[in-house]
């Protein structure tokens, strides 16, 4: 049983929004580690989605010219589209082949300068000439489809075969090429290739294979399906070729065509059932690839616990009850005492909320003059810690589990009415290097003496 046909539009428009927020969803890191490739097939495929989504959705149920400037917009994006997913393809081959058979594990930057450039030219040059060209084939401004929204207005031709159609086939069979011959290369250079892997942190294996498998699964598909797409295209009725004038007469109109009357055909609904899903399964392929990999889980992780602090929600239940049992094991002895505990989180990074470092934050200089913390106050979890402040009465019960470190001497040099010596020279203060020459100063020196003489260093303490 055939659903009806509003409800196929509902269900692809659903579709298609999925399927841009599924291919999004990879942008950011494949951005951060420059994978051109990815980059604009995640531009060409998800721009495919979202102007798809919304074309279903405006003209759901009608065919009213209500939007002229955004169906010339996005005819142009979609030419630029079919032959940009093709190209994406063939900038993945290309670089996979480069790594494979680089020759350093060192890239200057005019290298990868070169290889940034030479990507856009081909990734975004290729699909921007073949939408310049299409004014050449172009039969009128555009067409309305009840249910599919504005498409592009071209007759069978041979100009159409020629400046639309071939496109993807020279493009899928160079990248053929490349693919083959970085598996010959890889399987080579194993050794080499690996050094390239330690040194490279923007790609590992993994990442290395799942990039091969889906420029290879687009290529793999490209020629068959391209063929298919001719086939049923010029299964229609073909166009008789009368002239670029004739082509062109009346340019500007806008045919309307309502799905009472375009859905009689089963050749133009092959068409068109072609045509509306393949940008959804492009996206979803490339999110089996990359949405569900390590690295994609990490951010996946990220950003759930960032939007769990915005909304109030707490991450940290685990280490609270933790540190409720710490509270109540650790303490003072027959007294207890409340915790007050203020969590300051690092915003620099989210690992410091997981981090299990303390930081003292105080300096042991003056700590006699400050208030004594009990070590109750510890807090398992957090970047910081801040203990309870304890009153001199129950000073004198607390245990501390660890004894405090005895403070060195202080040892004052005395003044000349004191002790009979000469006042040390400069050379004597600055390195102990004249007489004595073994680096130790006078005071030094004089304290050592002292020392032998039975005499303590706290007698000379004004």
């Amino acid at each position: 049983m055939t659903l009806p046909w509003h409800s196929q539009v509902d269900i692809i428009a659903a579709f298609s929004f999925l399927g841009f927020v599924l291919i999004s969803i990879p942008l950011y890191w494949h951005c951060v580690a420059w994978n051109i490739g990815c980059v604009l097939y995640i531009f060409w495929v998800g721009g495919q989605c979202l102007f798809q989504a919304i074309n279903v959705l405006v003209w759901r149920d009608n065919v009213i010219n209500i939007a002229p400037i955004w169906c010339d917009i996005f005819i142009r994006f979609y030419i630029g589209a079919s032959i940009g997913v093709c190209t994406a393809s063939l900038v993945i081959n290309r670089r996979l082949y480069h790594i494979a058979n680089v020759s350093s594990v060192s890239i200057t930057r005019a290298d990868k300068r070169r290889n940034i450039i030479t990507d856009f030219l081909i990734g975004l040059g290729i699909p921007v000439l073949a939408i310049a060209v299409y004014w050449v084939y172009e039969g009128h401004r555009f067409d309305l489809m009840e249910g599919v929204g504005c498409i592009e207005a071209y007759p069978n031709t041979w100009l159409a075969l020629i400046l639309y159609y071939l496109w993807p086939i020279p493009i899928g069979l160079v990248s053929a090429t490349y693919c083959v011959l970085t598996l010959t290369a890889f399987f080579k250079r194993r050794r080499r290739f690996t050094e390239l892997m330690a040194s490279n942190a923007n790609i590992t294996f993994n990442r290395y294979f799942r990039l091969m498998g889906l420029a290879s699964l687009e290529f793999l598909f490209t020629l068959p399906l391209t063929v298919y797409n001719i086939t049923e295209n010029f299964k229609l009725a073909p166009y008789k070729w009368r002239g670029m004038a004739n082509l062109h007469s009346r340019f500007g109109r806008v045919d309307q065509y309502p799905a009472v009357i375009w859905r009689a055909d089963p050749q133009l609904i092959s068409v068109i059932n072609f045509r509306l899903w393949m940008p959804i399964a492009c996206a979803l392929v490339f999110f089996l690839f990359f949405g569900l990999a390590e690295e994609a889980r990490k951010h996946y992780k990220l950003a759930i616990t960032s939007i769990a602090k915005k909304v109030g929600i707490s991450t940290m239940e685990r280490s609270s009850e933790f540190d409720s049992s710490v509270s109540k094991t650790v303490g003072l002895s027959g007294t207890a005492l409340p915790t007050f505990i203020n969590r300051t989180i690092r915003r620099a990074s989210l690992d410091s909320v997981f981090s299990d470092d303390q930081s003292a934050g105080h300096s042991a200089e003056g700590s006699h003059d400050k208030v004594l913390h009990s070590p109750s106050g510890l807090s398992v979890g957090s970047s910081t810690f801040i203990g309870s402040p304890v009153s001199e009465k129950d000073q004198e019960h607390a245990i501390h589990p660890v004894p405090p470190l005895p403070s060195l001497p202080f040892m004052r040099v005395p003044d000349s009415s004191a002790v009979h010596h000469p006042t040390p020279s400069k050379s004597e203060v600055l390195g102990g290097r004249g007489a004595g020459g073994r680096g130790r100063t006078g005071a030094t020196q004089r304290g050592l003496k002292l020392h032998r003489d039975g005499l303590s260093s706290h007698d000379f303490v004004s």
